[in-house]
């Protein structure tokens, strides 16, 4: 049975792991040459994580796996086909799997900024810091990746860390809890955070917000969203909200799976977080389906662990110390002790590949 697995993130490359070498055929288009864990981004930017914890090469990892590498993007499906660069690539089952690109909002000036969504943007950002020694640095955007760079750039630099917010708080998507005491312990690293603020124009050396205001900044990283990929956007398939819509299954269609940030997952009333964590068990659930099928066997249902009412995760705030938040608890000691724990594991998925 042939698999396409458009996409070599956590994953794609998680599913070709856990399924492979085995009965399925599978073929990876990828233009990357290696996977990237971009839970560990934000600790390289702050010069705490090496390029080595954070990248894995390809060729090994497929060559072990019976893997075909088409090294070029995916550009559009036609009927059981997918179309690519220089080539296509015929498949009973497709997944895909290709993420999430950086939402700029249509803000004027966006080229004025650095991004840590990939990892030539958050190396060409590193180069900058190194070179450049930064006194004020804005980051656009408080999620999970704009408060950890914060954080670890409060640690590693003798600059003055802004954190920009259009709503009324940071971290918004998860519970008042976690919000307040992740905004306690930015401030008692001296960053400062502007909530309620929305940002209007980047200039080369300051920020326009929509009162009329400004600040001057040496450096301006846009962490503040993201959008479906333009080959996701590209697709004639049911969409919500321009993610693909997936069943029960995570199926957009019989021979179609979605999983990781391209999916719209929403099943008993809950809606998925687009997480490392959850990709990763969309990827370990969509290998067994695919091996169900295989053998003719009826597939199963997908369960989602973190949604958007009872949030999952582990997040850095410098200084080797990290919170946990399961749903609307937000664990704060000991803190070294989680940090261990999520380094343990963004750490360990890239090792997996090598």
């Amino acid at each position: 049975m042939r698999v396409a697995v458009i996409g070599g993130g956590v994953g794609g490359a998680e599913l070709i792991r856990v399924a492979a070498p085995g009965p399925l055929e599978f073929t990876l288009i990828e233009p990357k040459r290696q996977i990237e864990m971009q839970a560990l981004y934000p600790e390289y930017l702050g010069g705490v994580a090496r390029l080595q914890d954070l990248a894995a090469p390809l060729k090994p990892f497929c060559e072990r796996t019976g893997t075909k590498h088409i090294q070029e993007k995916a550009l559009r499906l036609e009927g059981n086909t997918v179309v690519c660069e220089h080539s296509t690539v015929e498949f009973d089952y497709c997944v895909i799997a290709t993420g999430a690109a950086q939402n700029y909002f249509g803000i004027k000036g966006v080229e004025n900024t650095f991004s840590i969504n990939t990892l030539e943007e958050t190396k060409r950002a590193r180069r900058f810091v190194e070179d450049e020694n930064p006194e004020r640095i804005m980051i656009m955007g408080s999620g999970l990746t704009g408060v950890e760079a914060a954080a670890i750039l409060a640690e590693s630099m003798d600059a003055s860390i802004y954190v920009v917010e259009a709503k009324d708080r940071i971290l918004p998507p998860f519970s008042l809890q976690t919000s307040q005491l992740v905004e306690k312990e930015l401030s008692k690293r001296g960053v400062s955070i502007l909530t309620s603020t929305m940002v209007t124009e980047v200039k080369k050396d300051c920020i326009m917000f929509a009162d009329g205001s400004c600040l001057d900044c040496d450096m301006a990283i846009w962490t503040a969203g993201v959008k479906p990929s333009q080959f996701v956007a590209d697709l004639d398939l049911p969409k919500k909200n321009g993610w693909i819509l997936v069943d029960d299954y995570l199926r957009a269609k019989d021979n179609i799976f979605v999983i990781g940030d391209a999916a719209w997952i929403e099943i008993d009333g809950k809606l998925a977080t687009k997480t490392g964590l959850e990709a990763e068990r969309h990827a370990k659930h969509t290998a067994q389906n695919l091996l169900h099928l295989t053998e003719d066997r009826p597939l199963e249902k997908y369960a989602i662990r973190a949604s958007t009412d009872n949030q999952v995760a582990l997040i850095s705030l410098g200084c080797d110390c990290a919170v946990g938040v399961v749903g609307k608890m937000c664990i704060g000691v000991p803190t070294r002790l989680i940090y261990s724990v999520k380094s343990w594991i963004d750490k360990s998925f890239i090792k997996r590949f090598k």
